[in-house]
Parts: structure tokens; sequence; C-alpha cells
């Protein structure tokens, strides 16, 4: 019997371990933007079989845009193309801008990415997500989109609140750079997730404490929507 739980530890042992390892290789491999070839090709097989919109403002991003429920409801009259894949990075979007963004000529690109960026294993720092998002929209600048590109803030999340500093931080370098460049604007939404004493809301949270629930969704997309339609893509756009 003694030798039976041991060889029943012993198998459990190995099992936790092979566990642990299958996790930081999923971890380590979505930290590689390959990682999502297959729902960027998904996307493409869709654009064939049910054509996106024309004059869409195009949103590409990670999980919080991927889990949108009522997306294209949520953004009307703002006609949108949802582009979010996996937990995205911003490098992962440069990545595939060829075939994500450039084909649909955009009235405006809106990046909703980031918080994946920071929780990277391999350890990501604010300057590196500036430096990412600065070589996404030079890199679309110089491929002739020149689209207005749109920021939407890192967001906190209870799970996650020990990177909120860090978070904070990126949003400020962030903010920085579009201020000095044309046609680059920031959407602020955190500020709205934060309860009057600057703690996060767990309310806007399913209960994992990362992804947002309804209520989320209908905290950050209003603020979206408006931005959007103050800026005039509420309406069609003008014949070229």
């Amino acid at each position: 019997m003694k030798r039976t739980f041991v060889v029943l530890g012993i198998a459990f042992g190995v099992a936790v371990a092979a566990l642990f390892a299958f996790l930081i290789y999923v971890l380590l491999a979505s930290g590689d933007a390959k990682y999502w070839e297959g729902e960027i090709a998904a996307f493409e097989r869709r654009d064939v079989s049910n054509p996106p919109p024309e004059n869409a403002v195009l949103f590409v991003g990670g999980r919080d845009l991927r889990l949108w429920p009522r997306f294209a409801e949520d953004m009307a009259p703002v006609t949108v193309i949802q582009r979010g894949f996996g937990g995205a990075q911003i490098s992962h979007i440069d990545h595939y801008r060829a075939r994500i963004v450039l084909p649909y000529d955009p009235r405006a690109v809106v990046v909703m990415a980031g918080e994946a960026d920071l929780s990277d294993v391999r350890g990501r720092r604010p300057e590196d997500l500036l430096d990412d998002f600065r070589t996404l929209a030079l890199s679309l600048r110089a491929e002739g989109e020149d689209a207005p590109i749109y920021f939407v803030s890192l967001r906190p999340a209870p799970a996650r609140e020990e990177r909120w500093y860090g978070q904070q931080r990126a949003n400020a370098l962030i903010a920085d750079y579009v201020r000095g460049e044309k046609e680059m604007y920031f959407i602020d939404v955190s500020s709205a997730m934060l309860d009057d004493k600057g703690n996060i809301r767990d309310d806007l949270y399913r209960w994992d404490g990362l992804t947002l629930n309804g209520k989320g969704y209908e905290t950050i997309g209003p603020i979206i929507r408006q931005r959007l339609i103050d800026a005039g893509y509420g309406a069609l756009r003008p014949s070229r």
C-alpha cells in the first residue's frame, strides 16, 4: 500500500510538472506573432465569404476586442470592422498589418492592445510598448495608410493590479507621443474604470478579475463611440 502511494505521488508530481511546462510553453509561444496565424487566416477566409463593410473604422487589438459581444451595435452609427485576436500584443498587430489593416482602406484605425505586452513572461517595459506603437504607426504611414490612428488606453484589472503602475506609465508615454504627431490620438477609458478613491472597480469584471463583463463594456464603449462620433465617423465618408 505504501508503495502504491509513493508511485501515485510521483505520478502526480510528474503530471503537475508537465502541466507547468506546458503553460510556460503556451505563454512563451503566445508572445510570438506566428502563434496567431490561424486566427489571421480565419479573418481572411471570412473576408471572402462575408466581405467587411466599406468606409469603416477598423479596430485592431486583442482580448477585450475579441470578446466584445455586441461590438457593432455598441459602436453604431459608426460603421466598424472588428479584428481582435488572441491576446494580441502591439507588435503582433504590426506583424500582421499587411493582412488586417491595409486591405480595408479604413477611415480610421483604432488600436486596443497593450495589456498583454506587459504580461509577457519575457518581460516588457512601458517604453517597449511606446516603441512598438511608434513602429506600427510609422510602418502604416510608410506604406501609404494615412487614416487617423487612435490608441485606446491600457485599462486596469483586479487580477493584475500589480501591473497597473506600468500600464499607467505606458499610457502616459503613448499619450505624450501622439500629441506631437499628425492624425494620431489617445482615448482614455481607464479613468472611468476607477472609483472616486482611485481604486479599480471590481464590478466591471468577470469572476477572474481580468475579463470585462457586460458592465465593463458598457463603461468603455460609450467613451470610444462618442470620441469617434465627435470626430465625424458617424456619417458616411464623402466621395473622393
